[in-house]
């Protein structure tokens, strides 16, 4: 079977070596190139604009810390998501350690563009709702319902992206909509998640 060449990979050597010439154009076309989606993916497990921020400074740090350390076993998107996974989820932990306490303890349970202006308005109500649903739930519920519909990240990347085997990316999955489904009728009880299950899912 024939691997996948990186196409970061270049850039990824480049910034290996950071008394080249090329080092400080690699680092921006790296940062430019996934600053929105480390960003996305920060905000929609954080809850926060401000802490996403604040692990989008961390994340790439990080990154550019430990890149002497990436071997190029997996893509480099993938290890830059994966740790901004975790920067997220270590982020809210010190931020919020009382609230993520509490997620824990209600999630972890088994079952657990438009033209018309007021569309556009509906449609970014539903996506905050669903937002505020979203964040009710455990990290490790908010990180795959992101990575899949924010990211449309298959099984087999949600599986490298989480180092999780592809059976439990499917359960885990499972959990988080019928948790985020429950969160959504006690909270929002005005939406109709049976018709539009896919939509809402989509929403962020």
């Amino acid at each position: 079977m024939e691997l996948v060449r990186d196409p970061d990979a270049d850039l990824v050597d480049a910034c290996r070596q950071p008394d080249s010439e090329g080092f400080e154009h690699a680092f921006e076309t790296l940062f430019a190139r996934y600053r929105d989606r480390v960003y996305a993916i920060a905000f929609r497990i954080t809850g926060s604009a401000v802490d996403a921020l604040d692990v989008v400074q961390d994340a790439f740090a990080l990154v550019f810390r430990k890149l002497d350390g990436f071997r190029g076993g997996a893509l480099f998107s993938t290890w830059l998501f994966r740790i901004v996974v975790n920067c997220s989820i270590d982020h809210r932990r010190r931020t919020h350690p009382r609230l993520v306490a509490s997620e824990i303890d209600a999630n972890d349970d088994p079952i657990d563009d438009t033209p018309d202006p007021r569309e556009r308005a509906a449609t970014r109500e539903l996506g905050d709702q669903v937002q505020v649903a979203i964040s009710q739930l455990s990290p490790k519920l908010r990180v795959i319902l992101a990575l899949r519909y924010l990211e449309d990240m298959s099984y087999d990347e949600l599986a490298a992206t989480l180092g999780l085997s592809l059976g439990t990316v499917k359960s885990r999955l499972a959990r988080a909509h019928i948790a985020l489904e429950q969160v959504v009728r006690a909270r929002f009880p005005h939406l109709d998640l049976g018709s539009s299950a896919e939509d809402v899912g989509g929403v962020g």
